[in-house]
């Protein structure tokens, strides 16, 4: 493995990291605009629109940098200079690699969602009165965890997209 390919790999992770941090703004992000006040309205200002929507678009392209086009911050951070060899002796695939971090960013989203999702199902189950703002949280976090499962389940077709794109 050479220098190169293994800042690529070290870059490709972090983008799997701000691609789960995406996932999640993008689901805050949906669900903030179907809640309706009493007027009729949503209940987020043009203003706070435009805030959320610029950073959703920064995060969306942090994540296309780095999963996609890593030799260009790979040569604009000179991230291979100063070493005296070009090879390490490691030798595992960029596939393997990248599927071991999708299985590892999974396992966290789940182990963060399930027992807040335990404990809103348990509260919608036994109380009579149910905040409205429960359903949101539920909605989210269900939609988190089957994220989480994708990403799992399909973790070879997610590592060989992120593979194929980089290297065109």
């Amino acid at each position: 493995m050479t220098i190169k390919n293994f800042f690529n790999i070290i870059l490709k992770i972090f983008g799997l990291f701000f691609l789960r941090d995406f996932f999640q703004l993008l689901i805050q992000f949906g669900s903030t605009l179907f809640i309706v006040n009493g007027k009729g309205n949503t209940g987020i200002s043009s203003i706070e629109f435009s805030i959320v929507l610029l950073q959703m678009m920064f995060v969306g392209l942090l994540v296309y940098v780095l999963l996609f086009k890593t030799s260009f911050i790979s040569n604009i951070l000179k991230l291979e200079k100063g070493f005296s060899e070009e090879m390490f002796s490691v030798h595992f695939s960029t596939s393997a690699i990248l599927q071991i971090s999708l299985i590892v960013i999974g396992g966290i989203i789940l182990i963060d969602e399930i027992p807040g999702t335990c404990a809103q199902l348990y509260i919608l189950i036994t109380e009579t009165f149910v905040p409205p703002n429960l359903y949101q949280g539920l909605i989210i976090s269900i939609a988190k965890i089957l994220i989480a499962l994708l990403l799992i389940g399909e973790r070879k077709r997610i590592a060989d997209f992120i593979e194929k794109k980089g290297i065109e």
